[in-house]
């Protein structure tokens, strides 16, 4: 036998456990790595946990909004909380309501009045309540 006839015949018998060993990594490889694989499966796990924060989250939003809806019945509803809530929101006083001024008094040269009392914001007094 020459060495050509067996290198050849060498030759035939790896190539299959070579095919096969070349689809075993590659199977191995998508196993691990592909769209469906292990590192995909626990990447879909941390989306669907972070899916499931943002529900809860959704649902706790909705609970409350149905819990502030419920409260305006109108049996339920108190207009003068109302009433002071939309002004306090927007800002807004009603003409007939006496505005007092108290501020730390030094604008005006005055005397400043109690510490505590120097950042107080203006507040507002319904004359008519």
């Amino acid at each position: 036998m020459s060495i050509a006839t067996m290198l050849k015949r060498r030759l035939r018998a790896a190539i299959p456990p070579i095919i096969f060993l070349l689809l075993a990594v590659y199977f191995g490889w998508n196993a691990m790595h592909g769209d469906r694989g292990l590192v995909a499966q626990q990447q879909d796990q941390l989306d669907l946990a972070a899916a499931k924060a943002q529900l809860a989250s959704a649902n706790a939003e909705v609970a409350q909004w149905e819990n502030k809806i419920d409260g305006m019945g109108d049996r339920d509803l108190d207009l003068d909380a109302l009433d002071g809530q939309a002004r306090s929101m927007l800002n807004l006083v009603d003409p007939r309501d006496l505005v007092v001024m108290m501020g730390s008094g030094t604008e005006t040269g005055a005397a400043p009045m109690h510490a505590a009392s120097a950042n107080v914001p203006a507040t507002t007094i319904n004359p008519g309540q």
